[in-house]
């Protein structure tokens, strides 16, 4: 679920990049001003700190920095919001511009939905508009996830454990104030083997689920061994094979595109139907059905090709 999260908060960063659509900017002495919407005018900036607000059209604010009076930023906030302008989420940066937290707002939350599975049921919190913080470390690791209620009180706590090389072997989570382990997960994985436990523990520490994954080696996985080239290069080809091979029923009408060839698009606009597809560092070694001699393309040529299963495998 780590991993989830960190491809999914890395989309949602390029995603923000990409929207933020600045009309103006106004400049505010600190936080608390900008809360009551007292500006600052442009010449009262120079040789004090500041704190710089960027708007879009609708005079929503999308990105906060704090400037010294030298000039230089010492942080960021990025603010996110839905549809309906509610805002969702903020992403934290320091002067290298790079995210070390983010805050979500919102019970819906997958983390604190879990999270409050196991609290105790004599809580009467106010999760509604609760908050969510998830912090990095240095290595660009989730260090910590925080929950806040709707009163801002800090109810409890996830911490991500690593070792040496930066794997993840354990969390904690803990009730706060109480600081009372509620749950704990602890992890071990075998390098050679790829092969990974999982231990989960309550809040008496007592195992109460254990769970083994392990990774097939790749030869068993496809019918064909690596290295896989033209029509068995992705598991759909596999899948159909087998259907039609058994001769499977399907109890739902599906349609299967299928052509006898895969198809070649080329950088002048013209397409060939081709069998038997290598690529190359700099060339495609190809045959046109019918014949057996083998051909060459260089790359610079091809724009791209699709499979017989309507899948593109290159580029």
């Amino acid at each position: 679920m780590v991993c989830k999260i960190a491809i999914l908060l890395l989309m949602s960063i390029c995603s923000i990049h990409a929207q933020l659509d600045v009309s103006f900017m106004r400049f505010y002495k600190n936080d608390k001003d900008f809360i009551s919407d007292l500006r600052l005018l442009s010449t009262e900036r120079f040789n004090h700190s500041y704190l710089q607000v960027f708007y879009n059209s609708k005079k929503i604010p999308l990105l906060k920095e704090w400037v010294e009076p030298s000039g230089e930023v010492t942080k960021r906030e990025i603010l996110e919001y839905d549809n309906k302008q509610k805002l969702i989420r903020k992403y934290y940066a320091g002067n290298d511009q790079q995210i070390d937290s983010v805050k979500y707002f919102g019970e819906s939350e997958p983390w604190s939905l879990e999270f409050r599975k196991v609290l105790s049921e004599n809580r009467r919190d106010y999760f509604q508009n609760q908050q969510t913080m998830f912090t990095l470390n240095s290595s660009n690791r989730f260090e910590s996830i925080r929950f806040k209620s709707a009163q801002g009180v800090k109810y409890g706590q996830i911490d991500f454990i690593y070792d040496h090389l930066g794997f993840l072997v354990g969390e904690i989570w803990k009730d706060i104030p109480k600081s009372k382990i509620i749950r704990k997960f602890s992890y071990s994985i075998d390098i050679l083997t790829g092969k990974k436990e999982i231990r989960e523990f309550n809040q008496n520490l007592e195992q109460i689920s254990y769970i083994v994954l392990s990774q097939l080696p790749a030869e068993t996985l496809y019918k064909t061994p690596p290295p896989k080239y033209g029509n068995n290069l992705d598991e759909i080809s596999i899948l159909i094979e087998d259907i039609k091979s058994k001769n499977l029923r399907i109890p739902f009408d599906v349609f299967i595109p299928k052509t006898d060839h895969d198809l070649m698009f080329l950088s002048n606009g013209d397409s060939l139907m081709i069998d038997s597809i290598q690529f190359r560092q700099q060339h495609v070694l190809f045959r046109i059905p019918g014949e057996k001699q083998q051909l060459t393309m260089p790359k610079s040529r091809v724009k791209s090709v699709v499979s017989r299963y309507g899948e593109q495998i290159y580029p």
